[in-house]
């Protein structure tokens, strides 16, 4: 059975409606089971994403990697959701910042995508699931891209002070502060960023792959893509040099300790011999 024997519309054919998205996203990953098995009461459409219709023509998408999306949910069911998601086990604060919205309108004459309003022919799963999924991966990547800006801003003092002073003024233990919190950004970026595939639905119907290619070059999410793995990897090589330098100062260090050691040992050598006679006395 192929795809599009098997789409699932979510109103009658021909029928229009239109929607306001609010999409949010959750740092760390969603255990979709788990919240299934917590939240009995939702009924589901689909498992992998989760699709939801907590009430009659409201729709719930979540995503592994923390984006959710809402479709037409009023303040009290999103806040209802929110609470269910916070207590999940994985699952840190909701990133307010990385909030978006979006209007769709079903019932057009054909798909197309704008610049702050998608239109449908028709309104099924699938068609729900990509847009979602565009939309939770912008929110996513919004929340990233701020988490690397600020990885990359506790950089500056140390670039600046390699710059104009030729050395690394801060405190060791600061330095490496600012490395580890850049390894665990570059960390967690990279294992989301891997959830980032392209939705199933399109494996195998054109006109899907063609709305998610829309939706995809809308959002610039390849863009925005490069930009992030760019800025890992100049995290990476930054903090790579910060440890090399923070390693040969500390072995300057061990050197001058050493030099030390030996010049207080030849000073001692050398009064020992002028104060001996002293202690001799006259023979």
């Amino acid at each position: 059975m192929n795809l599009m024997s098997r789409l699932r519309p979510l109103l009658p054919e021909g029928e229009g409606q239109d929607f306001a998205l609010q999409a949010d996203y959750f740092e760390g990953q969603i255990d979709l089971k788990a919240f299934c098995s917590s939240h009995t009461h939702h009924p589901i459409l689909g498992t992998n994403p989760l699709v939801l219709e907590p009430q009659k023509g409201s729709f719930v998408f979540m995503s592994r990697f923390g984006g959710v999306v809402f479709w037409n949910c009023h303040e009290p069911l999103i806040r209802q959701i929110h609470e269910e998601l916070k207590s999940l086990p994985g699952l840190n604060r909701l990133e307010e910042q990385a909030r978006d919205f979006l209007k769709v309108r079903v019932g057009a004459s054909e798909d197309s995508v704008g610049f702050s309003e998608v239109q449908l022919r028709g309104f099924t799963l699938e068609k729900l699931c990509i847009v979602s999924l565009t939309l939770a991966q912008s929110v996513a990547l919004d929340h990233f891209e701020a988490e690397v800006s600020q990885a990359m801003a506790r950089f500056q003092p140390v670039v600046a002070a390699l710059s104009h002073e030729g050395k690394l003024l801060l405190p060791h233990r600061e330095v490496l502060r600012i490395v580890g919190f850049a390894m665990e950004v570059r960390a967690a970026v990279l294992d989301n960023l891997t959830l980032f595939d392209d939705p199933p639905e399109t494996w195998e119907s054109e006109s899907l792959a063609h709305l998610d290619s829309a939706l995809y070059g809308q959002f610039d999410l390849e863009e925005r893509l490069g930009a992030i793995k760019e800025k890992l990897a100049y995290l990476q090589d930054a903090g790579a040099i910060f440890l090399g330098l923070l390693d040969t100062r500390k072995n300057h260090r061990l050197e001058w300790i050493i030099i030390l050691l030996i010049l207080v040992e030849i000073l001692l050598f050398i009064g020992k011999d002028l104060l001996s006679p002293l202690y001799l006395g006259p023979r």
